[in-house]
């Protein structure tokens, strides 16, 4: 026998865009799992956290936020341990994502690692870039217009070339150490003017300015994200 490993998507801050299948999971579940770094603090716990029941037992996952991949793949090799032995016991484990747990979520790795030997399933959650858009009256794309979904930490020309079609809306995520990049490839591809930077979205600390502008303006944050509308479309906040 084996539990089940479930990546659970909780979107990218407020606890009421969780869904109900998420939430379910969570209240049944006797192992909550989640990744924490050197810092001890997990949003994706923080989140989760008004629906975790008292009596489970909780599994912070120690991974390091480094570039290191040796390190990276060895922490995870002993997060996938904890986690099958769990498993094998025929427990359950809810393992709490931000976002998308399957949109450069870290649950892939951990998925990587067990699903050859107990049954994983992913359950979709909010993603950043369609709650940000959701901040303003604009669409981010109507009818026929495509929407690219880039992440920031792709080489400076490849960004640039992907952000050339102005007929696309772009949402740029992990922007939080390469705004100033980011804003310069987009001055360079003619589509800096309505660019907006969102941090903390939904979190309690929600940021939101014109990228032009924000670079210096605000702090650094890994989870930063850049919305560009097609054509120069420019977006307005919400009353």
């Amino acid at each position: 026998m084996s539990g089940t490993l479930y990546g659970l998507g909780l979107g990218p801050g407020d606890p009421e865009l969780i869904t109900l299948k998420s939430w379910r999971i969570i209240s049944m579940a006797p192992v909550i799992a989640w990744p924490q770094g050197e810092s001890g603090r997990s949003r994706a716990r923080t989140i989760a956290a008004p629906f975790i029941p008292e009596d489970v037992e909780e599994l912070p996952l120690s991974i390091p936020f480094t570039g290191d991949s040796a390190a990276l793949e060895a922490a995870w090799q002993q997060a996938a341990e904890q986690v099958a032995a769990r498993l094998d016991a025929d427990k359950d484990v809810a393992f709490l994502c931000l976002g998308d747990p399957l949109t450069w979520g870290s649950f892939a790795r951990l998925a990587a690692l067990l699903a050859a030997s107990h049954p994983v399933h992913a359950v979709p959650g909010v993603v950043s870039a369609q709650a940000a858009a959701a901040r303003f009256s604009t669409p981010l794309v109507r009818g026929t217009e495509p929407l690219k979904l880039l992440p920031a930490t792709m080489e400076r020309d490849a960004l640039l070339a992907e952000c050339l079609n102005r007929q696309a809306g772009l949402a740029i995520l992990k922007a939080g150490r390469r705004l100033d990049m980011v804003r310069t490839v987009l001055a360079d591809a003619g589509r800096l003017a309505g660019a907006m930077v969102v941090q903390a979205l939904d979190g309690g600390e929600e940021r939101i300015m014109p990228l032009e502008r924000a670079a210096e303006a605000l702090p650094e944050d890994y989870f930063s994200l850049v919305l560009v509308w097609p054509q120069g479309r420019a977006p307005r906040m919400e009353d």
